[in-house]
């Protein structure tokens, strides 16, 4: 298993029950594949660099976790058809 993390944007029109609900999602996917979540910060609401679908902020979250490279494609497979999250970027934290 290699260790990841992953960063993820959502929309800031999103409520709090529904941002809850995409952190949970990815954590869950992780642990039913086999992985191990180490930890979830929550960024909050962060004015981005640039325009992303016209919103100037959106709500960070970073999660780190184990797990092996099926786990990081359905979590990203997941993540690209949730028409909230505005972008996503997953790092293998293994390879330097």
């Amino acid at each position: 298993m290699s260790k990841y993390e992953l960063m993820f944007i959502v929309s800031p029109d999103v409520d709090e029950a529904a941002l809850t609900s995409t952190r949970e999602r990815v954590q869950s996917i992780v642990t039913d594949m086999g992985g191990q979540v180490e930890e979830v910060k929550d960024m909050g609401k962060r004015r981005l660099a640039y325009l992303i679908d016209n919103h100037r902020e959106g709500f960070y979250t970073v999660t780190t976790f184990q797990s092996n490279a099926d786990a990081v494609q359905e979590v990203e497979r997941v993540l690209n058809i949730n028409d909230k999250v505005m972008r996503y970027l997953t790092i293998n934290l293994d390879q330097k």
